[in-house]
């Protein structure tokens, strides 16, 4: 199950009439709640339609497609070249600034925020309860304030009970990523007691929305016996139907299942081959798994280099049992030339990942 916040941008509140209303509208919604919520599938539909209207010279869809030009989930017919990007921004910027300026327009706030990655102009989104804000916000400040060493206790709880009612906002307001990260409050405790069973009625309504995280979540929650009761069967058509609209986390989950024949049959190759897609959207538990597949030759062709290299792109993000394998092949010279000392500095990288001090010391202490 994913655990993890998704920088959540979600549903927009109401579409300004200065923006002359149209089925883009709704194709904005879309495409900004799933290029946040990871469903990549309905982040290219929607991208169509806004793209389409904003050749017609709609301003309000000229500025949310030239937001959105450099992802690499934006089908490569509908990329804008640098001088027809700055030509959207620029026709736009102006009736969008005058809006947030003069109206105090809170999705006006918001795109200009996302145009110049301005934290001012998102806070008084947010403030104005843009739904897309309120998520946007609440993630970061709650990000930050587990990352942070220098930050008290208590100060850290108080800012998670705040960030706990930013997201209930959200929620409240029927947004299905506001209910995604509502649910990790519950489960994580951000903010709030556990409580399985809100977290698992939020990622329900969340789900019905085809908010692909959580439709991953209830997978997990089916497997692992989390609420309701155990069901390998119904757990592989969850995690199946995050896949099919593109979540990394989906695919991983899936794959998994498929590899192990849980509540689905056995399939390697169609495994192997989601976990590969999974890892070239930068899942690192799927760069491990993808790279194990290639060292033991499990539904692809045997490759200990190859293993290696995914080894150490998930390593690079911080998953500990990459480390553990690099450590492996430094030690067996699989992969790898043969390196005891390098085989010691990854295993104890992978213990300072986990959270040991004295290991995090020793890498500091030996120049690692």
């Amino acid at each position: 199950m994913k655990r993890i916040f998704a920088a959540a941008l979600c549903a927009l509140a109401l579409v300004p009439a200065s923006f002359a209303a149209s089925k883009s509208s709704d194709a904005i919604v879309r495409l900004l709640n799933s290029r946040a919520s990871g469903s990549r599938s309905e982040f290219k539909e929607a991208a169509k339609i806004v793209a389409a209207d904003a050749k017609e010279g709609r301003p309000l869809q000229q500025f949310v497609i030239a937001l959105v030009a450099n992802d690499s989930d934006l089908p490569k017919k509908l990329r804008l070249t640098p001088e027809k990007r700055k030509e959207y921004l620029d026709q736009a910027r102006d009736k969008i600034r005058r809006l947030a300026e003069e109206k105090n327009n809170a999705l006006a706030w918001y795109l200009l925020s996302l145009e110049k990655n301005d934290m001012s102009f998102l806070k008084r989104a947010a403030d104005g309860d843009n739904v897309q804000a309120l998520n946007a916000w609440g993630t970061i400040t709650l990000t930050k304030a587990l990352r942070s060493p220098s930050m008290e206790t208590n100060e850290v709880e108080r800012v998670l009970v705040k960030c706990f009612g930013i997201f209930k906002k959200a929620a409240d307001a029927g947004d299905a990523n506001g209910l995604y990260n509502l649910g990790m409050c519950y489960m994580q405790g951000y903010g709030c007691v556990v409580d399985e069973d809100l977290a698992y009625k939020c990622f329900c309504a969340s789900a019905e929305a085809g908010h692909p995280e959580s439709i991953n979540n209830i997978g997990g929650f089916y497997r692992d016996g989390i609420v309701v009761r155990a069901n390998p069967a119904t757990a592989a058509k969850w995690f199946a139907r995050s896949a099919d609209l593109g979540n990394a986390y989906g695919m991983f989950n899936y794959a998994l299942a498929l590899q192990r024949g849980e509540g689905v049959e056995k399939d390697a190759k169609k495994a192997v081959e989601l976990l590969k897609e999974a890892s070239e959207l930068g899942n690192a538990e799927a760069m491990n798994a993808y790279g194990m597949c290639c060292y033991n030759g499990d539904g692809v062709a045997k490759d200990e280099a190859e293993a290696v290299k995914w080894y150490r792109a998930a390593a690079a993000r911080g998953f500990a049992p990459a480390m553990d394998n690099l450590s492996s092949c430094y030690s067996l010279g699989t992969g790898v030339r043969k390196d005891e000392k390098e085989s010691l500095a990854w295993k104890v990288r992978g213990m300072a990942a986990r959270g040991d001090r004295n290991a995090a010391a020793w890498l500091q202490q030996n120049g690692y």
